[in-house]
């Protein structure tokens, strides 16, 4: 009866242990990234992974086309979506099962220069 008790308390430790260790690394998958500055300039295709913070954590709304040039950087020349009146920064491939298209922020602004708009967007 020992021996068994001793089995049962192993097997039931070891199944706690793969499952959380599951759970732990399906979480942190699941986490958006913290928003980087350097990383955001300097690694464009991995934007996706911390535009979810950015947008909780940044207040766009009210802010000029300078203050966003200064916090992430030149849009990319060649961005879709591009209109005199915004921003756009190309976020990598979509996230999902099967990424089929890009995902971009576009970031309007108003007669006055100040953002009164921001969404992302596949194309």
């Amino acid at each position: 009866m020992n021996q068994t008790m001793k089995v049962v308390t192993l097997t039931l430790l070891t199944l706690g242990l793969v499952f959380g260790g599951g759970a732990f690394v399906l979480f942190s998958m699941l986490l958006p990234d913290k928003f980087d500055q350097d990383r955001w300039n300097n690694h464009p295709e991995e934007r996706v992974d911390m535009v979810d913070n950015l947008l909780e954590e940044v207040t766009l709304k009210g802010k000029t086309k300078s203050e966003i040039t200064t916090l992430l950087g030149k849009q990319d020349p060649k961005a879709y979506f591009k209109k005199p009146t915004n921003l756009v920064y190309y976020l990598g491939d979509e996230r999902g099962i099967f990424s089929i298209d890009s995902e971009w922020l576009i970031i309007s602004f108003s007669d006055k220069g100040i953002v009164d708009h921001y969404e992302v967007t596949t194309d």
